[in-house]
């Protein structure tokens, strides 16, 4: 991760100077709010347009130095050096005004950088080399690209919403006056508390690091990226290296995801990653560092398969261990036949009432996912008859690790699997694990390998239903998978892929949806 920030309006806060040189030149009434945009306004309005153009180049000028920072804006620079993650600020600045006085502007900056410890080891600690005073506009968006920022701040919605801004970087609309508009699609902030919390580390993070490497005042932590949900940092020291993962959980989402992955590792799963701390208060865990890579579609073999296959059926023999009495039932469970079509009626419910007033949204979900989905509902129904409703008896619900895949699984050197992510885990039908087995979209399995999935979990489980029930719901799974998709349309999703770090992935996941929607109706 390497944040950009601009300096102007972002780091600065120039409205208490602007208010107060303009009084002492005797432009405005004592009265008139204390904010640069007022000021502006007002001197505007009476046609004095150039000493609010001559009196810029002062304040950016000398009068800089009795500028002060945003609240918090210090704190966020200092926690970000000493976690070890990369900063940078860079400015679109001219040399000199243009009217009044030729004052060096870039001085100017530098003496409050200066003056305010961003270059005192003792205070900040930044280089004096992480520092960028472009010319132009175009220069600082080729400054910004050539950096390899992951992430840019700035107080201008146009610089970046520009058409010239390098791709692939996230923007951070910094909004401290909250006129933001959403649907510019920009990511914003009204406050430097609000980036830290949302972009450094909770130092609780560093003190668990510590308590599993005791005697270590070294330590480095480095985030991770690929986490949609929570936040992962890998913490190395002198004495070995940890995982640390932040759990997400907010009012608007009461899921417990820390506690259901908690209750899961209690059954000291093989080829999963070793837990070596807790703390509930903070939401933290520590585990043991895997050393494997991701595999991509193409790449998972007959071998893999059988892999995963015996390590869910292996799941099962601790059924009946006490830790597996701990395991409460998983997100989204499903017990009968009307559960599973609930659940997939109630996700398209939300996303028609409570999704955003996005046009190609809206309409695929109204248009083409809704009725798909309605069409579903009335054949499954049909079909189970008087089993509908119908519980699934406890000893053929599974030990499900949910959300299970390539996708949450490292290969190692050896070619062994190693799984990862139990925050949805529980007990559960074995068919909506199988289903969402084979339509979970990242590293999604080859169909053709589900008869053999199916028996394994049917014998696993003594379920003799369990094939018919898994062809009757796949379709609808595929279809609850469109949905999940779309969860980027949804303010609370949208706060977790936040908290994680994630950039704004609308417009392809809503291409993912239409691609699912496609598997689920090939499924029928």
């Amino acid at each position: 991760m390497i944040i950009g920030v601009d300096f102007d309006n972002t780091i600065v806060s120039y409205d208490g100077i602007f208010h107060r040189v303009a009084l002492e030149r005797g432009l405005i009434p004592a009265d008139l709010p204390q904010d640069k945009t007022t000021v502006r306004n007002h001197l505007r309005q009476l046609g004095r347009e150039p000493d609010w153009t001559e009196m810029q180049g002062y304040v950016y000028g000398p009068r800089l130095i009795d500028a002060q920072a945003y609240p918090g804006v210090l704190d966020f620079f200092k926690a970000a050096v000493k976690q070890g993650i990369e900063v940078r600020i860079v400015s679109h600045k001219t040399k000199h005004p243009f009217l009044g006085e030729p004052h060096d502007l870039h001085a100017a900056a530098w003496g409050w950088l200066e003056a305010n410890g961003f270059f005192d080891p003792a205070r900040i600690g930044m280089r004096r080399d992480q520092v960028f005073l472009e010319l132009t506009k175009e220069s600082k968006h080729q400054r910004i690209g050539t950096l390899g920022c992951t992430h840019f701040i700035d107080d201008l919605p146009e610089f970046l919403l520009d058409p010239g801004f390098p791709a692939g970087v996230e923007r951070v609309h910094f909004d401290p006056c909250g006129t933001a508009k959403p649907e510019n699609g920009l990511r914003s902030a009204q406050s430097w508390p609000q980036i830290t919390s949302e972009f450094l580390t909770n130092p609780a993070v560093l003190e668990l690091a510590r308590s599993v490497l005791p005697g270590d005042d070294a330590i480095q932590l480095k985030p991770v990226s690929g986490g949609a949900n929570n936040r992962i940092f890998h913490a190395t020291g002198t004495s070995g290296e940890v995982i640390i993962k932040a759990y997400h959980h907010s009012n608007a989402d009461q899921r417990d995801r820390f506690a259901a992955e908690q209750r899961f590792y209690h059954l000291c799963l093989p080829q999963t990653a070793k837990t070596l701390a807790w703390d509930a208060e903070n939401r933290l865990g520590a585990f043991s560092v895997i050393h494997g890579r991701k595999l991509s579609a193409d790449e998972v073999t007959e071998e893999d398969v059988q892999q995963c296959i015996e390590w869910i059926c292996g799941i099962q023999q601790t059924r009946q261990h006490h830790e597996a009495t701990d395991v409460a039932q998983a997100a989204d469970v499903c017990l009968s036949i009307e559960d599973h079509i609930s659940l997939v009626e109630r996700r398209v419910k939300r996303l028609l009432e409570t999704g955003e007033d996005h046009g190609e949204f809206r309409s695929f979900v109204s248009e083409a996912l809704a009725p798909h989905l309605e069409d579903m509902a009335a054949r499954v129904r049909e079909e189970a008859g008087a089993l509908l409703d119908v519980p699934l008896p406890m000893e053929h619900r599974v030990l499900s690790p949910s959300d299970f895949g390539f996708h949450n699984a490292l290969k190692d050197d050896a070619g062994r699997l190693w799984f990862f992510d139990f925050e949805y885990a529980g007990w559960d039908d074995p068919a909506k694990l199988l289903c969402d087995i084979f339509c979970q979209p990242q590293v999604p399995v080859s169909i053709a390998y589900a008869e053999t999935f199916v028996q394994a979990m049917q014998q696993s489980s003594g379920d003799e239903s369990l094939p018919a029930r898994f062809k009757l719901l796949l379709p609808l799974h595929a279809a609850k998978w469109a949905c999940i998709l779309l969860n980027e349309f949804l303010k609370t999703d949208a706060d977790r892929r936040r908290f994680a770090g994630l950039q704004d992935r609308r417009a392809d996941q809503l291409e993912k949806a239409r691609a699912m929607l496609a598997l689920s109706i090939s499924f029928c």
